[in-house]
């Protein structure tokens, strides 16, 4: 299971730090972290930034797990090879942006340009308090409509009961999880697979 609790403890013990030094140098209890670590809480935004700079890792690795940054490095040739997309920045969908259980994309409000790997890849502004540990109101998430099977640990747009939501999946057992900053929201478990309309791949703050 690779989750944001699993990443934290990764890149902890990649450091080379026990949780009474890592929480030490977070500002925190040794409990947090261990509550960290085992998923029962997720790192404030603020507690977020200084996890990345203590592990090494950027918070975007920490909070979805892209790849890209592990290490915080990229690889001049990998990325020289990226394709620039000029990715549209779209109002949330609700269910009548659905065709045929697929997310059809409306008018974008704007564009930002990004070298990154995706199929067909667009934004939208995070709205959610019920995600905002994992994407603060206000940044830009990127989507891939592209999503592949299931991964656990990643964030996913899915439809209920009419409304586009994002979640992030987990299995043994499945569930969709909210990552709210303050007090915590029921995970909703489910019997059957749920149909991803899209994934998210990374996040940014717009100037």
């Amino acid at each position: 299971m690779n989750s944001i609790g699993y990443r934290i403890k990764q890149a902890r013990l990649g450091q080379g730090f026990s949780q009474v030094e890592l929480a030490e140098a977070a500002h925190v209890s040794q409990p947090t972290v261990a509550n960290w670590e085992n998923d029962s809480h997720v790192p404030r935004q603020n507690a977020l930034e200084r996890l990345a700079g203590i592990l090494s890792k950027s918070s975007n690795w920490i909070r979805i797990g892209d790849d890209s940054q592990i290490n915080g490095l990229h690889s001049p040739k990998t990325y020289l090879s990226r394709p620039i997309h000029h990715i549209p920045i779209l109002p949330w969908p609700d269910g009548q942006n659905l065709e045929n259980d697929a997310l059809a994309l409306s008018s974008p409000r704007d564009y930002v340009a990004l070298s990154l790997t995706a199929h067909k890849p667009f934004a939208l502004i995070a709205n959610d308090p019920n995600m905002a540990a994992h994407f603060p109101i206000g940044v830009a998430i990127i989507f891939d409509n592209h999503t592949g099977a299931l991964e656990d640990g990643k964030c996913y747009l899915f439809t209920q009961a009419g409304k586009i939501i994002l979640r992030r999946w987990q299995s043994e057992p499945n569930r969709l999880e909210a990552l709210p900053n303050q007090s915590a929201v029921d995970a909703q478990f489910v019997t059957e697979l749920p149909k991803p309309l899209a994934k998210a791949v990374m996040s940014m703050r717009r100037h």
